[in-house]
């Protein structure tokens, strides 16, 4: 039977192993600590980043001062927004401009004529890849593509290729939208051109009415 000296020496030799296991695994166990503090950091601040991405892209007209400040305040990149990485006037593209808000993003240093990973600014990114609703082609694209002129965007000979090319391989959306930039342009003949091409098929009439509405009756 064991004595009493000898039960606690046994404990004490227990502990003293649990102490030396435990001193062994420190390491690691706060190595796997910091991963996953750093995961969960990274993660909150991807889906922080993207539902402030997400929420200034869908203010289109309705952006204000207001989101503007708070936007830069966190760091928003106003040239590079969303999953692809678009500039904040691809996204307002699909409303009204909002002149004051569009002033605005000018004064607080956001580059209007940034390019993009393709090498393009807003304003060809636009004509190449934005698909507005019809009543944005209707009411609002035109009066856009004009603002951008406004601010001195131009577009590549290269882009108006690659547009042209859309065009005839039956998008009829982008000849009615280099229709609505050449008409900004006062270029008649080429903005009529692209309207009646907008016209060559039958599967979207409701292309074709716009650019009969707009362009071609003049």
């Amino acid at each position: 039977m064991e004595n009493k000296a000898q039960s606690n020496a046994r404990k004490l030799l227990t502990i003293l192993l649990e102490d030396k296991y435990k001193r062994k695994r420190a390491p690691f166990i706060v190595t796997v600590g910091v991963i996953a503090l750093l995961v969960i950091v990274i993660s909150f601040y991807r889906n922080n980043q993207k539902s402030q991405d997400d929420y200034l892209i869908s203010r289109e007209e309705k952006l204000s001062y207001k989101d503007i400040d708070l936007a830069l305040k966190r760091g928003v990149n106003f040239e590079s927004l969303g999953k692809e990485k678009k500039h904040i006037l691809y996204y307002l593209a699909n409303g009204p401009y909002s002149l004051e808000a569009i002033s605005y993003l000018k004064k607080s240093g956001v580059n209007l004529k940034s390019l993009n990973a393709q090498s393009k600014n807003p304003l060809e990114d636009i004509l190449l890849n934005l698909n507005p609703s019809h009543k944005n082609l209707e009411e609002d694209f035109y009066k856009n593509i004009s603002t951008l002129l406004s601010l001195d965007l131009t577009i590549s000979d290269t882009t108006i290729r690659e547009a042209s090319k859309k065009c005839e391989e039956s998008s009829l959306m982008t000849c009615l939208k280099i229709a609505f930039y050449y008409k900004a342009l006062g270029k008649v003949e080429h903005a009529t051109s692209y309207a009646k091409r907008s016209c060559y098929t039958s599967n979207d009439n409701s292309i074709c009415a716009i650019a009969k509405n707009y362009i071609l009756k003049d």
